[in-house]
């Protein structure tokens, strides 16, 4: 029998809505499989326009927290972090700390196909978020202006350097510009040396976290009202925001704070103590904390001190105070002195390289770092989770996505 023309073209049609819908039903599949229905987030659907550390690193909390994250990243290139040193087979090891747990698709967000398919996706999503300097989203046709008229719904979230207006909103600003701009780096080192910045990227890691306290407050609203909504975050104010007491303290004073190392303004004995093998470090704010320390390195003579008998004394006293307490803690190792302090009360530590507090993390078998497989020729990278746990569990970290491996995501949006 021979088909006519209009007929073999509708099945040939039908042929193909088939083959897609199969692949989306697939994909769906996929993505529920990899995504565990009591996670929090789940059913969330995020459109993850971001990149390099703050953007993402938000977007590793909702993923991995359950949510369905969609990352667009441009064709062939992909994100910048793709190519950061160090590599272990052909995966970065930056870019896939910050990048687990996503789905990854390949859009050029300067072409119209690319801005009528996120504006497709958004229609589709819960979430929308970008970390573009201040100005370029509208450019490119994604301002919440815009987003929000396709879809009310959604919870628009910006990160910035500086903020959405004011004279400084269309600088760029990477981690090291914040911390110094906002004075973190003035309080970070000795006094005698010059300000030092923080050695975490915590410009980055704040907006993005305030990030997701933002747009997770901005959806239980939404459960509420029915409508989304903007949440606008800056590494600036984020930074700013961690100053609390001390910010408080400049606008009541006037005084500037300064660089004191690890030691405390208003605390003595506080700060870093060097060991016979290293360093530990002490943190004490009651008068009774100077007659357990001395009792438990076998000094007790010293607690008569009336030099050092109450703590407003010690902190005029500081100088000699913190010599005394170096020359006592100088005869013991730093694990003799933490297991002396701590019998006693005092909350004390040591201090560590990042390395030594890793290990000791793994060998603990507390489960917040974690193997995560890698196919082909990548293998295992090790990882630490996020630090959250729901009902005990901690929450599940998923490879990072190669670049473009759910461009299938993108054709059931190319019909709409």
């Amino acid at each position: 029998m021979t088909l006519s023309s209009d007929t073999s073209t509708a099945k040939a049609k039908d042929e193909e809505r088939h083959s897609t819908a199969s692949a989306e039903q697939a994909h769906d599949d996929g993505v529920r499989a990899r995504k565990d229905a009591s996670l929090p987030l789940s059913g969330v659907r995020v459109l993850d326009l971001t990149r390099y550390l703050s953007g993402p690193y938000a977007t590793l909390l909702l993923a991995e927290m359950g949510a369905e994250v969609i990352k667009v990243e441009v064709p062939e290139a992909g994100d910048d972090t793709r190519h950061i040193a160090p590599l272990q087979g052909d995966v970065s090891f930056y870019h896939s700390t910050i990048n687990r747990s996503k789905a990854s698709v390949e859009l050029d967000l300067k072409s119209e196909e690319g801005r009528k398919l996120v504006h497709a996706m958004v229609a589709d999503c819960d979430v929308f978020i970008q970390n573009f300097r201040t100005g370029v989203a509208e450019r490119l046709g994604f301002g919440y202006d815009v987003l929000s008229k396709i879809n009310p719904g959604l919870v628009y979230c910006s990160i910035s350097g500086f903020g959405g207006t004011g004279p400084e909103s269309r600088r760029a600003a990477f981690d090291l510009i914040v911390q110094a701009e906002s004075g973190v780096m003035s309080l970070n080192g000795e006094g005698d040396a010059p300000p030092s910045k923080l050695g975490l990227p915590v410009a980055d890691l704040t907006s993005g976290m305030f990030s997701v306290h933002g747009i997770l407050a901005a959806l239980l609203r939404r459960s509420r009202t029915g409508k989304g909504g903007l949440v606008e975050v800056s590494m600036m104010s984020s930074l700013l925001s961690l100053s609390v007491y001390n910010a408080t303290r400049y606008f009541v004073t006037g005084e500037t704070p300064k660089r004191m190392g690890s030691r405390h303004p208003g605390v003595v004995p506080y700060g870093q103590y060097a060991a016979s093998d290293g360093n530990v470090l002490l943190s004490t704010f009651s008068d009774g904390s100077w007659k357990r320390i001395v009792d438990a390195m076998d000094r007790p003579e010293l607690a008569e001190d009336p030099r050092f008998v109450t703590a407003a004394s010690r902190v005029v006293h500081r100088s000699a105070c913190d010599t005394l307490l170096g020359e006592v803690f100088s005869g013991f190792t730093s694990e003799e002195i933490v297991r002396r302090l701590d019998e006693a009360g005092i909350p004390c530590g040591v201090v560590r390289n990042l390395g030594e507090a890793l290990e000791m993390e793994a060998a603990s078998g507390s489960g917040a770092i974690t193997d995560v497989e890698y196919p082909g020729n990548v293998g295992t990278i090790r990882s630490v989770r996020i630090p959250i746990k729901f009902d005990g569990e901690w929450c599940p970290a998923k490879p990072a996505p190669a670049l473009g491996q759910d461009n299938a995501i993108l054709d059931r949006y190319k019909k709409t």
